[in-house]
């Protein structure tokens, strides 16, 4: 679903719709539906299917232009904002007629509804998340750097790190 739902929404913005564009969907979909697996209905992983094509898709064609960071796999449109999607929709779609185990009194065994659970483990794991990738940005600067020099990437990347050609255009 949030593939072709990507997919749809290049066309209707873009005139097209891309093999990338329906891939990165299919990789949302996937994402956005993990926590909710085994907790929602048919109908409700098919709403988290048509949201997971559209908020990643905004976050990816938008949000990044916005804030211009450098995400050239789309990774944190996909995976940070998707990942937080689908943990918002498991609190608000999660049913015991799929789980039997929701019924176990959550309110009973910590205090309050599924859905404030789940924010705070988004809490925590964007925490950890930021904390850890700091860390290891800051490791890998200091080591080898982070980005190549304009030169290097003029040059071509599978050249200056690999030391051969990715594909040979000569032939």
């Amino acid at each position: 679903v949030a593939a072709f739902t990507w997919a749809a929404l290049e066309w209707i913005l873009r005139k097209h719709a891309s093999v990338l564009g329906f891939c990165s969907g299919a990789v949302a979909g996937l994402v956005v539906i993990t926590p909710a697996t085994g907790f929602v209905t048919a109908g409700g992983a098919v709403l988290i299917g048509v949201l997971a094509g559209v908020i990643p898709f905004l976050a990816v064609v938008y949000l990044k232009s916005k804030l211009g960071y450098d995400d050239a796999l789309d990774t944190f449109g996909v995976h940070a904002v998707g990942g937080t999607l689908g943990a918002i929709m498991t609190g608000i779609l999660a049913t015991i007629d799929v789980n039997a185990n929701l019924a176990i009194n959550l309110k009973e065994v910590v205090g309050k509804t599924l859905l404030n659970e789940q924010f705070k483990a988004i809490g925590v794991t964007l925490a950890l998340s930021i904390v850890a990738t700091v860390i290891i940005a800051y490791a890998v600067k200091a080591i080898i750097g982070l980005r190549p020099t304009e030169e290097e990437e003029a040059r071509g990347l599978d050249i200056t790190d690999h030391g051969e050609e990715g594909y040979n255009y000569n032939s």
